[in-house]
């Protein structure tokens, strides 16, 4: 230990008696004085409190409360040893962060660090390119402008640059370089760190865990429950509305019928996994239920016999999400194996928490009777592939197995209770994981998933559920046969009719009779990437066979309209939008199809598009402009801050002010607006968490400041909205949303 010279003052507070150090706090927590009453005891406090220091509070204090415990248990050296051990860990974690944490944890700093590590990429960029003068191989301009997300361990998609004149690779190459100088981006990569990190820290110092908060912290939860609020608040004022077709829906109506809503997403996940188990009886194939769990290094804390949680010593500090990412790679190799070995097989996926949050899987799969022990075998192999010496004598607590006997219940009944587990709890019972009502873990379920990004669900094999999806919404019979047989099958709910329409279980994906119809808008999105915009359904060529010999082709390329374009989302109905008639005041609504000819009429009366026209700009590139992009023309910076056109000869944000004056009253003025808005944030987080009303908050809050309220409703939304977004799903799975693993095979 450390020599420490003590000064008079903790000297005489050392020795004082103890009913004068009786309010003495380490870390927020009280003192137990009778653990402290020796020299070497005020020793190991001094030493204590100074190597909590180095922590966040929040960690700091459920640190020194075990490690109170482990003094009282007269473990004063193996405490000493877990303290230093412990907080080594945490900042190790927290040294992936290139700031200081308390600076990364205040919101509003984060939103003025994104603004500057995005203006230092665009400076690099501007400096590789000699002021935009010089053409930069794109690989070499792509490194120098990755150097600042290296130092956070963040980075958008990036391209293979094999050939630099691929238009495809450029295109990726350009939309990360749009990203990098987003300070949005940016704040979202920061943002989701940083959430992760904290939630890590809860689950080092044991606030995730049986008995205390099972699968997430309590303060995750929390934030979790009140973004699900402001998302259902921010719906209830908004509508989807149609101008041409004359069509208004509340936005909350619609998204309570869609698989959003946990009871529909139920429903499906079992009509599908009913229709694999009635392709399987048909076809005489048989089912296996598998439990797969990563080895004991991945897992926090664990239970013992007495139902306690302890610390696991085999922990090595993974999280949640490198652990999932480790059962993906052993997946990814079992699913190469078997290909190479003709295994075919189908069914689903669940994946879960332990109480400590460690992800493990349940999979359901349907295989041919002569093959289902060589799939068991190579699962089993890859399941154990690593730290053998821990399983002894027995694979069984890393992967388990039990083969379906249909005469004890249907495959479906097996991974039911998994399947409303992990959504809403429905007729469950008690979870065994935690020992408490599932129904009430169950938004801890959904919270974990958010948190880390982890998709519950997976479909393995058969065919693509978004044209299921796609085919219910058909209501009117179709004159093309393979349509209307699978539409049929779809709008009966009978996904084993379906597969058999879409060609079978044998028939490789891109075989498949029917396909997504999709509209591409060419560099609509703020990166200026390409946007596929689902149109309906098309079906592939079907060629006539007899006998083994083709006669011909039956059908080309039909195509099925599914969905119409031009809606938009606005806080106004149509009919309150009519009565506003053409001296409304309201800015354009957000829509996908502003920036087409024959837009809506709100969009052309907005003055900002009149100054962009006048420069021969359009929305594209009004949408590039507001999120953060500075165009080029004819030696001029043309930009957007604030909502407002600016056109410099000097790009903005890398050169300062030359009135000083009004550089610092525009300091001034932001910072007003910032507390404004940070102001609004708390109030309207603290509403919500009452179940307020919204309007009669907004009511309250003078005109010219409402829309800056109603904006931060917004945001928390937006917040909600990133974390459980598709965007956040395990690298390698496809878009579908309960697509197979084809990337892994």
């Amino acid at each position: 230990m450390t020599a420490y010279t003590y000064t008079a003052e903790e000297l005489a507070g050392f020795f004082a008696p103890p009913e004068k150090q009786q309010g003495r706090r380490v870390a927020g927590q009280p003192v137990k004085r009778e653990l402290f009453q020796q020299h070497h005891e005020q020793e190991n406090l001094r030493w204590a409190e100074d190597l909590l220091a180095q922590v966040e509070d929040h960690a700091a204090s459920a640190l020194f409360r075990e490690y109170q415990r482990r003094l009282g248990r007269n473990q004063a050296r193996s405490a000493n040893i877990w303290l230093r051990k412990s907080v080594e860990q945490i900042k190790a974690h927290a040294a992936r962060f290139p700031l200081p944490l308390r600076m990364v944890a205040n919101e509003l700093s984060r939103a003025n660090i994104a603004r500057e590590w995005a203006n230092a990429v665009a400076a690099i960029i501007q400096d590789q390119t000699a002021d935009f003068t010089q053409v930069v191989p794109v690989q070499q301009l792509l490194d120098a402008a990755l150097e600042p997300a290296r130092k956070w361990g963040i980075s958008p998609l990036l391209p293979v640059i094999k050939d630099e004149a691929n238009d495809r690779q450029l295109d990726m190459a350009a939309s990360a370089l749009a990203r990098l100088q987003d300070p949005e981006w940016w704040e979202r990569q920061i943002t989701k760190a940083w959430r992760r990190y904290a939630e890590h820290v809860a689950i080092l110092v044991g606030r995730v865990r049986r008995g205390v908060s099972p699968y997430v912290s309590e303060r995750a939860l929390q934030d979790y429950q009140a973004r699900k609020r402001a998302g259902a608040a921010w719906l209830q004022t908004m509508f989807a509305i149609n101008e041409e077709l004359g069509y208004e829906v509340p936005l909350a109506e619609a998204v309570a019928g869609s698989v959003a809503n946990p009871e529909i997403r139920r429903h499906e996940l079992m009509v599908r996994m009913r229709g694999f188990e009635d392709l399987a009886e048909d076809q005489g194939w048989v089912g296996e239920f598998y439990t797969w769990t990563a080895p004991s290094r991945f897992h926090a804390w664990t239970v013992a016999r007495n139902k306690k949680t302890v610390q696991n010593p085999r922990y090595d500090g993974a999280n949640p999400r490198q652990t999932q990412h480790y059962l993906c790679g052993q997946w990814a190799k079992a699913r190469a194996k078997l290909a190479r070995l003709g295994v075919r097989f189908y069914g689903f996926r669940v994946v879960e928490p332990h109480h400590d949050g460690t992800p493990h899987w349940h999979l359901l799969l349907f295989v041919r009777p002569q093959q289902r022990r060589l799939l068991r075998w190579v699962l089993r192999r890859y399941a154990c592939e690593h730290d053998k010496t821990e399983l002894a004598n027995s694979y069984k607590p890393r992967f388990d197995w039990r083969a379906i006997d249909p005469a004890k219940g249907s495959a479906t009944g097996y991974i039911a209770k998994y399947i409303a587990k992990n959504i809403d709890g429905f007729k469950v019972g008690i979870d065994e994981e935690t020992g408490t009502a599932a129904n009430n873990t169950a938004a801890n379920v959904a919270a974990w998933a958010s948190w880390w990004g982890i998709r519950q669900f997976q479909q393995i094999g058969g065919p693509s559920v978004t044209v299921w999806r796609e085919l219910r919404r058909l209501r009117e019979a179709t004159a093309n046969p393979v349509l209307e047989n699978a539409r049929i099958a779809a709008d009966r709910a009978r996904w084993a009719d379906f597969v058999l329409s879409m060609g079978g279980l044998e028939l490789p994906k891109s075989e498949h009779l029917i396909k997504l119809a999709n509209i591409i808008k060419p560099a609509a999105s703020k990166y200026g990437e390409d946007v596929p915009k689902l149109f309906g359904l098309r079906t592939a060529d079907v060629t006539i066979s007899v006998n083994g010999i083709t006669t011909g082709i039956l059908i080309g390329q039909a195509e099925a309209q599914t969905r119409h374009q031009g809606w938009e989302l606005s806080r106004t109905g149509l009919g309150e939008r009519s009565e506003r008639g053409s001296s409304g005041g309201s800015r354009a609504p957000w829509s996908s199809d502003n920036n087409c000819t024959g837009g809506s009429q709100t969009a052309v009366k907005d003055p900002l598009s009149k100054e962009l026209a006048l420069l021969g700009l359009d929305e594209t590139d009004r949408q590039r402009l507001e999120a953060g992009a500075v165009i080029t023309m004819d030696g001029l910076f043309i930009s957007i801050r604030n909502n407002t056109l600016s056109v410099s000869r000097e790009r903005p944000g890398l050169h300062p002010a030359q009135d000083p004056l009004a550089e610092w009253e525009t300091r001034e003025f932001d910072a007003i607006e910032r507390d404004r808005a940070a102001r609004y944030r708390r109030d309207a987080q603290q509403l919500l968490h009452r179940g307020g009303d919204i309007e009669h908050w907004l009511a309250a809050i003078p005109a010219q400041h409402q829309q800056l309220a109603l904006d931060q409703v917004t945001e928390l939304v937006e917040q909600m909205e990133y974390e459980a977004s598709w965007q956040e799903r395990d690298a390698g799975w496809g878009n579908d949303e309960d697509e197979g693993m084809e990337a892994f095979a």
